[in-house]
Formats: C-alpha cells, sequence, structure tokens
C-alpha cells in the first residue's frame, strides 16, 4: 500500500499514451488525512491520501492525493497508471491492449455508418447531392486531363524519335 511504501523502493509507471514503462524511486512519501475543498462537497476522498514524489531518470514526478491503502493509482490526465508491483502494469496492459482490439473491430461497422450516412445526407440535401455531383464530375475531369496529359508526352517522345529532338520550352 502507497502508505507503506518507504524512500528508495521502487514504483512502475505506465505511459498509457505512449506506451510504455518506467521504474521509478520514491524520493518522499507523505501520508496525511485529505484537504477538502468546500466548492466540491462531492469530491471527498475517503480516509488517508499518501503524497509521493518519484524519480524517474533525470525527472521528478509528484504524485498527490493517492489513496493510501491502495497499490496501484490512476492518472489519466497525465496518461499515467502507477503500481507498486509489475503484475498490477501487466494487467493494466492487457486491459489496454484489449480495449484497442474492440476498437479496431469495430472500425469497418463504423466505415459503414459514415457511408450510408453521407449518402442519406446527399439525398435529404440538395444542396450536398450538388457537391458531390461537382466533385465526381471535377475527379473525371483530372482524371481526363492527366491521360491526355501522358499521351501528349508519348506523343512527343515519337516525334523526337522520328524527326530529331523537338523543343519542350513552349509546354
Amino acid at each position: 500500500m502507497f502508505q507503506n511504501i518507504s524512500q528508495g523502493a521502487t514504483l512502475y509507471i505506465l505511459y498509457r499514451n505512449e506506451p510504455r514503462v518506467a521504474e521509478g524511486r520514491v524520493m518522499s512519501v507523505n501520508t496525511h488525512m485529505p484537504v477538502y475543498n468546500p466548492s466540491q462537497p462531492m469530491n471527498i476522498l475517503n480516509g488517508f491520501v499518501s503524497d509521493i514524489t518519484v524519480q524517474v531518470g533525470n525527472d521528478t514526478i509528484p504524485f498527490i492525493g493517492l489513496p493510501a491503502n491502495a497499490m496501484i493509482a490512476n492518472f489519466p490526465d497525465r496518461g499515467m497508471f502507477i503500481a507498486m508491483d509489475k503484475s498490477s502494469i501487466l494487467k493494466e496492459l492487457e486491459t489496454m491492449m484489449l480495449a484497442s482490439k474492440q476498437v479496431l473491430e469495430q472500425v469497418p461497422t463504423h466505415q459503414k455508418m459514415i457511408k450510408a450516412c453521407d449518402e442519406l445526407l446527399i439525398q435529404l440535401q440538395p444542396e450536398k447531392k450538388k457537391e458531390a455531383l461537382q466533385e465526381k464530375e471535377i475527379e473525371n475531369l483530372r482524371t481526363q486531363l492527366d491521360t491526355m496529359s501522358g499521351k501528349f508526352d508519348r506523343l512527343t517522345e515519337l516525334l523526337s524519335a522520328k524527326f530529331g529532338n523537338i523543343d519542350k520550352t513552349n509546354e
């Protein structure tokens, strides 16, 4: 438990946004009753809290308001999860990976949803339908122009081969 951790002990930090794990050394521990904020009466912590400062490489990271009787803590606003043991970090990594896999499995469903909604918006809004038709027409014109450009380049090469070097400065 965080209240029993001592200076020099190892804490494990999972950086959720990267993800990576770092080992840190506890520099200081202060366990005390929480200070209540009168403007947020429902945001009261039960029991004691620990304030721990951890050294990770050249960085000193403060963790304020840890539940003193816990062995793990989550700091979503900082993208960090800390634990007193590696097994808790492993469980959290597995949970993160499972959540990401579930999101990836839903991608095709959401792509179909976007396509269907886009088609409905085009049907229901005449101006969107007109824009979509114009975009399609412009794309077709670009494709035709690219094809013609390639054919002109090929024709220039053939003429150069047949009649000698053709001046391309007028392009």
